[in-house]
């Protein structure tokens, strides 16, 4: 990914003064805890005792050393164990419970990403295990995705570094045990409705920690702070600051919200930006690079996009980022693809996206034209995929007059003209290129710019 460096200055500094502020206000404002309380306790999963349960029992099938069962005893206020009612709800550290190991599948990947486990480096390949304790890492311009058992999928964009610090299905709850560090760059989260009360799914930071129950949220560490940015855009997101989803500043992220965590403990909200607007939406990507113009009509510090062959943004194939309305990304294989553009905010939020897919088929054009052996010679060249016709134009002493010579359905790349009389003369060729695809029949067709060509003989 290329960040301009005026884009970059301009999003630290603004984060650097909303530190600040936040530093000032800390102690005026006092953080919301309503959000927090609403939640299942994260730590600990309930479990109703039932006719035939002894506390023993449970330690010995569902707890990781049966001794345990006094951690318990103590956490419920039990006098004794032998005598605990059918319907009485016990609190369980979820620490204590025994689990099987949860996997999840690299489902997509592109460029130079690391996969690596007790040391030991993977070889990245479509459908490969990933278990707990593995860490993840793309480079510049290289992306992964992984798909997780419940369905749920996390994706990493360039510059990302993240470790997986749980992935577990909890025996006793039936539930799972999800739980992901990131630990540079960014990371999506596409999280599946967890059906179980029992289930989570947790991202942390080294400033913040957030939980989610079905959601598309996005998490960020920005480089120069340390702040760590959520933005929620579908769903609903706890965040808390620190490490402890129980602490009391806790609150909820809903969708279109977004919040940033600093290194001083601070948790900030802020409405995201509106999807920006794509202009020539349907407009054939047929340039050397991708180019997407885009704008907001709202004040925005730039724009990021990330193009993926799926309309899930699973297999991501490029991304980009800028301050100017037109953004260019390197080139793609020909083919259909989803655009994702986001508006970035003053204060370094990154707003709501805007989608849409496009066609992608290269077809470049150009020419030139000089003396020859026997007359003017006008030679034409470009690249793409499917077959190309060439029509040549040449108009006399303006280019708004009729054309002299129109040449159509040209299959060679040169024409010469020996009977061109003195004066001076405009010029253009244009090429109509069939799709080198029989789903998408449809053809490009474009034009070089008018030249300038002074005949004297």
């Amino acid at each position: 990914m290329i960040v301009s460096a005026g884009l970059q200055d301009l999003i630290t500094t603004s984060i650097l003064r909303l530190l600040a502020a936040l530093l000032l206000c800390l102690a005026a404002v006092a953080p919301s805890k309503s959000h927090a309380q609403v939640q299942t306790d994260p730590e600990h999963v309930s479990y109703v005792f039932r006719t035939g349960d002894t506390l023993f029992s449970l330690a010995t099938r569902y707890f990781r050393r049966s001794s345990d069962y006094l951690v318990v005893q103590r956490l419920n206020h039990i006098a004794d164990p032998h005598r605990i009612p059918p319907g009485k709800a016990l609190r369980i550290p979820v620490y204590l419970l025994k689990y099987r190991p949860s996997q999840a599948k690299l489902s997509a990947f592109q460029g130079n990403v690391t996969i690596a486990v007790g040391g030991r480096n993977l070889t990245p390949v479509r459908g490969l295990d990933v278990g707990e304790d593995s860490s993840l890492a793309t480079a510049e311009r290289s992306f992964l995705t992984l798909q997780l058992e419940d369905g749920s999928r996390v994706s990493l964009p360039s510059n990302s570094h993240v470790r997986i610090a749980r992935l577990r299905h909890i025996l006793l709850t039936d539930s799972i045990d999800y739980e992901i560090a990131v630990e540079k760059g960014r990371m999506r989260s596409k999280i599946s409705p967890l059906d179980k009360k029992a289930d989570r799914y947790r991202v942390r930071t080294p400033v913040a920690v957030s939980a989610v129950r079905g959601t598309d949220y996005r998490t960020r560490i920005d480089e120069a702070s340390g702040a760590a940015f959520t933005e929620t855009t579908e769903g609903e997101v706890l965040v808390a600051p620190g490490d402890r989803l129980t602490n009391a500043g806790a609150t909820s992220v809903p969708t279109g919200m977004g919040a940033a965590a600093t290194i001083a403990g601070a948790l900030l909200k802020a409405q995201l930006l509106p999807p920006p607007e794509f202009l020539e939406p349907s407009k054939t990507q047929s340039e050397p690079e991708l180019q997407f113009h885009v704008a907001s009509g709202v004040p925005v510090a730039g724009y990021r996009i990330v193009v993926a062959s799926d309309a899930g943004f699973v297999d991501l194939v490029a991304e980009g980022q800028g301050q100017a309305a037109m953004l260019s990304l390197p080139s793609v294989p020909n083919g259909r693809y989803f655009a994702k553009v986001t508006a970035i905010a003053a204060d370094g939020f990154e707003g709501m996206p805007a989608i849409y897919a496009f066609k992608r088929q290269l077809g470049t054009l150009g020419g030139s034209a000089d003396t020859g052996d026997f007359g003017y010679r006008f030679k034409w060249f470009g690249e793409g995929e499917g077959k190309r016709f060439y029509r040549l134009q040449i108009l006399k002493d303006s280019k708004n007059s009729v054309p002299i010579i129109d040449e159509l359905g040209l299959s060679q790349d040169s024409i010469t003209l020996s009977d061109l009389a003195d004066g001076e003369y405009y010029w253009r060729v244009g090429v109509i290129q069939l799709s080198s695809d029989p789903e998408e029949p449809e053809a490009i067709e474009k034009w070089t710019d008018f030249e300038k060509l002074t005949v004297a003989n």
